[in-house]
């Protein structure tokens, strides 16, 4: 028994630390910018639909609450509904322009062109107008809006209307300040373990910018077209009073262009370029092996066997990393080829567990051979994780195929490094 909770202290369960998160959105941020266009735009629908989801969640919350708890405790209660939409982007899936301003750190640093961060950035918001306004569009002709006798209706339209009054300084002011909270609840989520990490990181911020009255673009891609539809209702117009500022005119002017541009900023300037410049710029990253806790802080063994595990996917990663230190490995992560050569040249692994896909389709066989080539690092083992077909000449002493049995896993690792530690022969060890 005493063994057992020994194995299980091991586990790494902390957060990721500023450095470690910083490594993990830039490589995330390559992710996103070379994903294929049709996969993008879905996912920008969805996000889209998502945030609408959250949007709608708030009207109902909000509908004569106000009357009953007062201004401040309604905006109180509305945040903390509207948070449904983000949960929803970033546990499910989805591709959100105000969160994907995070991508400018992949940028940045050299890892993409402009024009890979410009084309993410104008599919993804073409995506979200798409699912924000068809979900305002299908939740017109479902008639919710005539819930609590009209009440939800006129709570829609007066939120649309009191959106398109803004002049444009402010409009745009509120979109900063809106996207800063926003991004820093996605930079929050870098740091998170598991799911619930993850929503509790979202909601503070998130509550926090709706109880605020800070604007975001996609969020009003739900809200104004919304209004505007209820309004364009003959028979329930006729409940309202007039509203000279809901218009599509000054949706678009008025609205949706300074908030997009205060977004921008607010995402992209203030917490982006900012968090790059503390962590990711030349002059102050740091070296891969200095932003992970030491064998000794995580619990292991003096003299344990060291496994560098290099795979651009942190949850990948993760469960990877506390797998293998359950058996008592010291376990170091690389996120991407360039950094794993770092890592192997100032820190010789016993073994090396490398992903074949990263940058590019091949960076793993790439970085074999440039490891093969160099006398200090050609007799490193190394695994090749792989969910597509691998060259037989891989070079690699061991293969195994994504979705991993984790008890195998443990097991090849054994193997390989028992072998090379006693001199044996490398035989190449296939586990599919």
């Amino acid at each position: 028994m005493s063994d057992m909770i020994e194995q299980k202290s091991v586990i790494r369960m902390d957060a990721w630390m500023p450095a470690e998160m910083a490594v993990r959105a830039e490589n995330l941020g390559v992710r996103k910018a070379e994903m294929p266009f049709e996969k993008v735009l879905l996912l920008a629908v969805l996000a889209g639909a998502f945030i609408g989801l959250g949007a709608e969640f708030f009207t109902i919350v909000i509908t004569g609450t106000e009357r009953v708890v007062g201004f401040g405790l309604t905006k109180l209660l509305g945040g903390l509904a509207f948070s449904l939409g983000l949960i929803l982007v970033v546990v499910a899936g989805a591709e959100l322009y105000t969160g994907n301003n995070l991508i400018v750190m992949a940028y940045a640093s050299g890892k993409i062109p402009a024009r890979s961060l410009l084309r993410n950035w104008a599919v993804v918001y073409a995506g979200n107008f798409l699912g924000s306004i068809l979900t305002a569009l299908s939740l017109y002709f479902s008639g919710q809006y005539a819930f609590a006798g009209g009440a939800v209706g006129k709570t829609a339209v007066a939120i649309a209307n009191a959106k398109c009054g803004l002049d444009f300084w402010p409009a745009l002011l509120l979109g900063v300040y809106c996207n800063v909270l926003v991004c820093l609840a996605i930079w929050l989520c870098f740091s998170a373990q598991t799911t619930t990490d993850r929503i509790l990181a979202i909601v503070f911020p998130i509550t926090a910018f709706v109880a605020s009255g800070f604007e975001h673009c996609v969020a009003n891609m739900y809200f104004i077209p919304l209004g505007l539809f209820i309004k364009s209702h003959a028979a329930f117009s006729g409940q309202l009073e007039s509203l000279p500022n809901l218009t599509w005119g000054h949706f678009i002017w008025r609205n949706l262009l300074p908030v997009t541009i205060g977004n921008t900023i607010g995402g992209a300037g203030f917490v982006g370029v900012v968090y790059w410049w503390i962590h990711l710029r030349p002059a102050v990253r740091l070296p891969v092996e200095e932003t992970t806790l030491k064998a000794t802080e995580r619990g292991l063994p003096i003299g344990a066997q060291t496994v560098l595990v290099v795979d651009d996917d942190p949850d990948f990663t993760f469960v990877v990393s506390a797998t293998l230190e359950q058996e008592g490995y010291d376990v170091w992560s690389a996120f991407s080829a360039e950094e794993g050569l770092e890592a192997i040249n100032n820190k010789r692994p016993d073994l090396v567990l490398l992903d074949v896909r990263m940058e590019t389709e091949s960076a793993g066989l790439d970085l074999v051979r440039r490891l093969r080539a160099q006398r200090s690092t050609r007799d490193i083992p190394i695994i090749l994780v792989s969910g597509a077909d691998v060259p037989e000449d891989h070079g690699a002493n061991g293969l195994l195929t994504k979705p991993i049995t984790y008890s195998l896993l443990g097991k090849t690792v054994s193997e390989i490094i028992d072998a090379n530690t006693q001199h044996q022969p490398k035989n190449t060890v296939a586990a599919r």
